[in-house]
């Protein structure tokens, strides 16, 4: 693996089966994880806890896949070039599933931006989360799809402003750090380098309107943010609660405020 300076990531590529390649195409794209040479060193946040994982809440990760595939087949209809970043990206599983998802749907999808801070040479977790990004990028490389680390939101917002690379979606999957940084951090970023009417999906886990131990303690959220043209700020279009077993969630007034972060 041999990041540039920019974060474009160069990988060696993996030799699989055609076969096999062509069933693992297949089965993510239904939703189906098939584990395989090209993929078997990524994986998601398995917190104890944690209200978006699959052991309290097995079916919201999947569930918010679908919904942020659809938004963004929807609002890509007729471009021929797609960026989109993922903020907090970890281990890459759900931007594998994603990802191709995009692709099979005829998304152009040229060019993801990877940002996590494990992906810093120092970070405790680097070597795990290098193999992850080495496998991610040597898969979708040779798909025509540009792969691109950053180890902070800082990191990303200076080059996506210098390349004027703006993404047309961003992507959160339960992060607490950036959930709890959200109006002070992540909100002023996405309005500066956020394409105008862009989206920002994001999987959250936050305790319900009577605090921790409530039946909302244990939700996942999903919110469905845009930027507006005419204002050039953030608005929240959709917010949907999903109980555990929930096949297509809850939809929550957006005029609420939103319950408080629950960390893990």
């Amino acid at each position: 693996l041999d990041v540039a300076d920019d974060g474009y990531v160069v990988a060696s590529s993996t030799k699989v089966d055609d076969a096999e390649a062509e069933q693992l195409k297949r089965q993510t794209q239904l939703g189906e994880w098939h584990v395989c040479t090209v993929n078997d060193c990524l994986a998601e946040c398995v917190a104890a806890g944690c209200s978006c994982s699959r052991s309290i809440n097995p079916t919201a990760r999947d569930t918010f896949l679908r919904m942020a595939a659809e938004q963004m087949i929807k609002h890509a209809a007729e471009e021929t070039e797609v960026c989109y970043a993922s903020l907090g990206s970890g281990l890459l599983r759900f931007d594998f599933c994603l990802l191709e998802m995009l692709l099979a749907k005829g998304v152009p999808v040229t060019s993801v931006h990877l940002v996590d801070s494990q992906y810093e040479p120092d970070a405790q977790g680097y070597m795990r989360h290098k193999v992850a990004l080495a496998q991610f990028a040597a898969w979708f490389s040779s798909r025509g799809v540009e792969v691109y680390v950053h180890y902070s939101l800082e990191r990303y917002a200076f080059e996506a402003r210098r390349t004027s690379a703006l993404p047309k979606m961003v992507l959160q999957v339960d992060c607490f750090e950036l959930t709890a940084a959200f109006d002070q951090e992540v909100k002023p970023t996405l309005e500066e380098v956020l394409e105008l009417g862009g989206l920002y999906c994001a999987l959250t886990s936050r305790e319900g309107a009577s605090g921790a131990g409530s039946m909302g303690s244990t939700c996942a959220w999903a919110e469905i943010w845009r930027l507006i043209p005419e204002t050039g700020r953030m608005k929240m279009e959709s917010l949907t609660c999903f109980r555990p077993g929930d096949v297509r969630g809850i939809d929550v007034d957006v005029d609420k405020p939103l319950p408080r972060v629950a960390g893990h």
